[in-house]
């Protein structure tokens, strides 16, 4: 989907694509500016590319803000008016000192009512006097065109234009900043100015979406856009500069998500500071640090982003904490959790091992392979058994670990217990980007766990995930699936996947005959290469190896 909406951007600018002179450059806005999603992207976009361009680039978003001076009756409950840029403009100028502004208004002006004369001229009367005491001060503006309004996502809320009470929104408020957008769009021609769209690509982009989806939105709440609204905002100024990120927003670098990430921390610091140190009249907004020291906490993470921007060594965002002696990182891919664990220095080909549940469980081999330069990686999706669904989530975390962090194409997967299903499932769909699998008394037919339909306990817990997850109408039609991995080995077979078990043969929770001795027979006669590894008179548990050393070598040998 962020691959169809970049595709639709449409990149209406009156600037060259090149970045500006200016030195100081000041973002004003409303409470979409205050969350400063576009703004970080910018900024992270510029240094990844730049790193030796020194541009300061200072948020001053205030949620609720208007350029008009105009509130409407009730506004937060009837604690406080919206706040007017005006009150606190002539202190950002003295303040900031900017030589160029980009201002984003025009949500909040119209005070979520219908289009009327007296609120248009004083959106309008506003966006003059704001570009007349920039340009007076010696500054230069570039005016955004406001975001849209959604009211699909809050269709409880919004009421006819006659009807708006405090709370609610008027169905057609988009119309209003349609007519905003192209009044600011005509002032290019009228007054010379400088201005860029969002307005428009956003309005293109949901349009195009909701030929598939009914009910796609960037903003929930029907106002303030979610991360992929911000990045298309963001492609207003990115594309102007000449700036590249991917699909995701971050940096077209191979650091970009780690440099993303500490600007998110550099700007969590200096909006606040920033407010405090202009001032305002908006209650609610926590006082930031004093400027000076705001600002010195903020140059360390200025600092460490150019260090990465310059870096041939890939880093990855977030680290968490160290385990056994290694940087642990935690990611969210697709809305999940991700844990990478990276050697100290990656080995050749950057190779990486996947659990599919479990991990840190009997650590010793993967200590091993970090010591030999491998990458650990884990995606926290349980309960979902290897599913179809699940399948589809390791794809997203594959696409997202191979291009932006340049692990190898080929991971090692380690399916430990139920992990086998997440496994061979994965790697039945994607037999190419395997390198070998490594199962431990694994799970490789969900009729004998957590079915229990053969010789084990079974699981009645799990076995209904496997009815739900796999969507069976019920248990004979499930009987009947052939699609488990004892099915499925041809395309692994094929591909030339070397496969290495570790079993106990007392096992009667996965009994091997069931998973790994039909992995076995049927792996063979396809010509295929499979090691097992047989812990006489031991059950389910213990995992592993008391030497782990088979199980290291055997991933050293094979993984690419």
């Amino acid at each position: 989907m962020r691959h169809l909406i970049l595709s639709l951007l449409l990149t209406v600018t009156a600037l060259a694509a090149e970045l500006p002179q200016e030195q100081r450059i000041v973002f004003l806005g409303d409470s979409i500016t205050q969350g400063g999603g576009y703004i970080e992207i910018i900024e992270a976009a510029l240094i990844a590319q730049h790193p030796e361009v020194t541009k300061e680039i200072i948020p001053l978003g205030l949620s609720s803000e208007t350029v008009s001076g105009l509130s409407e009756d009730g506004h937060a409950g009837g604690k406080f008016p919206r706040p007017d840029l005006h009150e606190r403009l002539d202190r950002v100028l003295e303040k900031a000192k900017p030589q160029l502004v980009f201002a984003c208004y025009g949500m909040n002006d119209g005070i979520y009512l219908p289009l009327g004369a007296v609120r248009t001229k004083a959106f309008q009367d506003g966006m003059k006097k704001l570009h007349d005491k920039v340009t007076a001060a010696g500054a230069r503006i570039i005016h955004l065109t406001p975001p849209v309004f959604d009211p699909v996502p809050i269709k409880a809320r919004v009421v006819p234009g006659d009807q708006v009470k405090p709370g609610q929104f008027y169905a057609g408020y988009n119309e209003v900043l349609d007519f905003y957008a192209d009044w600011l769009l005509d002032m290019r021609s009228e007054a010379k100015w400088s201005v860029l769209d969002i307005h428009g690509p956003m309005n293109a982009a949901i349009a195009e979406q909701r030929k598939s989806d009914p009910e796609f939105t960037f903003s929930k709440d029907g106002v303030h856009p979610g991360p992929e609204g911000h990045l298309l905002m963001a492609h207003a100024v990115l594309d102007a500069w000449g700036l590249k990120v991917k699909a995701d927003g971050t940096p077209d670098h191979p650091n970009g998500a780690a440099i993303l990430a500490v600007i998110k921390k550099k700007h969590a610091i200096l909006r606040p500071a920033w407010l405090s140190h202009v001032g305002h009249k908006r209650p609610g907004n926590a006082p930031g640090l004093p400027l000076p020291e705001a600002e010195a906490k903020a140059a360390e993470f200025d600092a460490e982003a150019r260090k990465l921007a310059k870096s041939k060594e890939i880093v990855f965002p977030n680290q968490a904490a160290e385990w056994n002696g290694y940087p642990k990182y935690e990611l969210t891919i697709a809305g999940k959790p991700v844990t990478v664990v990276a050697p100290k220095t990656a080995a050749a080909g950057r190779p990486w091992v996947w659990h599919g549940e479990f991990f840190g469980h009997k650590p010793a081999p993967d200590i091993a392979l970090l010591g030999k330069g491998f990458h650990i990686v884990s995606m926290k999706i349980n309960d979902m058994l290897g599913c179809p669904d699940a399948v589809k989530l390791w794809n997203q975390c594959y696409a997202e670990l191979t291009t932006s962090y340049g692990l190898s194409t080929k991971p090692a997967l380690v399916g430990l217990s139920r992990g086998g299903l997440y496994c061979y499932n994965w790697a039945i769909a994607n037999p190419d980007k395997v390198s070998c699998i490594y199962g431990d008394a694994p799970v490789c037919d969900f009729k004998s766990w957590p079915g229990g339909k053969g010789k084990g306990k079974g699981d009645p817990r799990n076995w209904g995930f496997v009815l739900k997850l796999w969507g069976f109408k019920d248990e004979a039609e499930a009987f009947a699936y052939k699609g488990n991995p004892v099915d499925s080995l041809a395309p692994l077979a094929k591909n030339h996947v070397p496969l290495l078990h570790v079993f106990g043969d007392a096992d009667d929770v996965v009994p091997w005959e069931e998973n790994t001795g039909l992995i076995e027979s049927r792996y063979k006669a396809l010509g295929g290469d499979i090691t097992l590894i047989r812990k006489p008179g031991i059950g389910h548990h213990p995992h592993g190896l008391a030497d782990s050393t088979p199980i290291v070598e055997f991933i050293a040998k094979h993984a690419k």
